[in-house]
Formats: C-alpha cells, structure tokens, sequence
C-alpha cells in the first residue's frame, strides 16, 4: 500500500476545484461577454439619441430666444451631469477593457452635446446681451435703413 495515498488524494481535490473554479470562470466570461454586449447596445442607443438631439437643436438653434434657450439649457444640465457620472463609472467597470471603443463614441456625442449647450448658451444668451453687441447691432440696422 503506497504511504503516499492521502496527499495524492488532497491533491485531486485540490485539482477538482481548481477545475471547478476556472470551469466557473469560464462561464463568467460569458456572461462578463453578454453584460458587454448589453451595455455596448445601451451606450450605442444613448449616443444615437444624443446625436440625434444635438441634429435636432442645431436645425433651429436660431429659432430659439433666450427663454427658450434657457429652459434648453437648464434640461441639458442635469443630462451633462448622468453623462459625466456614467462615463466615471465606466471607466471604473470591469467592462471597460471590452467596451473601450463603445465608450469612445459615446464620449464623441457627449462632447457634441456639450458642445452644443456651450454655442447655445454664448450665441443665444451671452452673445445678445453683451452691449457691444447690442450697439453693433443697432449701428448696422441704422446703416441698412440707410
């Protein structure tokens, strides 16, 4: 009877869960592969809405006066922040490394949204009250009367 027996047998357990665990890996890999696949559908759909938004925006951003351009811009705040907060977090993720190129494209569309907000706010707000422009304005106006 070989006297070895019992340190043979611990080492088939160890081997056994060994097994057991990278088996379970395996299986986490699939499903680390469908939450990637879940998250990079949801952040392509956000960056299609977004840019969609920013199209939209943009095709009547002269139509808007500073009160419409205010209220835009008080929905665009809080937008701008769920953006930064989600960009944080998946930058943190685990997913990260399989949703890097997913993640470049909603930073594009995120960037043009706050692009967006910005032009608003100086073109439609700033831009109007600012007193030199007010009198170019008013000098031009007096020149086409002319």
């Amino acid at each position: 009877m070989c006297t070895c027996i019992a340190e043979i047998k611990a080492n088939y357990t160890k081997v056994r869960k060994q097994t057991a665990e990278v088996a379970r890996l395996r299986f986490d890999v699939d499903e680390y592969l469908d939450r990637i696949n879940v998250v990079k559908k949801e952040l392509l759909h956000i960056s299609s809405e977004t840019n969609a938004l920013v199209e939209l925006v943009r095709a009547h951003f002269t139509e808007f006066d500073v009160q419409e351009t205010t209220e835009l811009l008080a929905h665009s705040t809080p937008i701008l922040i769920l953006m930064s907060h989600l960009d944080e977090k998946l930058c943190a993720s685990s997913l990260y490394p399989g949703l890097k190129t997913t993640v470049e494209l909603y930073r594009d569309s995120v960037s043009d949204f706050q692009e967006l907000c910005s032009d608003l706010q100086a073109w439609n707000i700033d831009i109007p009250r600012n007193p030199e422009c007010l009198e170019a304005e008013r000098q031009l106006n007096e020149m086409l009367k002319r």
